[in-house]
């Protein structure tokens, strides 16, 4: 490979103002994403705020999921028994 030639002054400034853009685009973009993961950052700050507010742990909310839904689950099994008995219970008045 031959060797690189030095830059002319214009290419120097070319290449200067080609790497300020490019800085320039950079943080641009950094300061779009820190704006994004402050609104992100708030955002979980407010939801936080509001599961504690309905008397959960933020930081079990698959455990007290699961609880919630065990208990539903027993209480339609406890319904669906009930109103069998029920329904039972009035078939053999019906007979009568």
């Amino acid at each position: 490979m031959p060797p690189e030639q030095p830059m002319t002054p214009d290419q120097m400034k070319k290449k200067i103002d080609e790497l300020a853009k490019r800085s320039q685009a950079v943080r641009s973009k950094k300061a779009t994403l820190k704006g994004q993961l402050q609104a992100k950052r708030e955002e979980l700050t407010r939801l936080i705020k509001e599961i504690q507010a309905a008397g959960y742990d933020p930081k079990k909310l698959t455990e007290e999921r699961n609880k919630k839904q065990a208990e539903v689950e027993a209480a339609i099994k406890s319904f669906e028994k009930d109103l069998a008995e029920v329904e039972a219970a009035l078939e053999k008045f019906e007979r009568k």
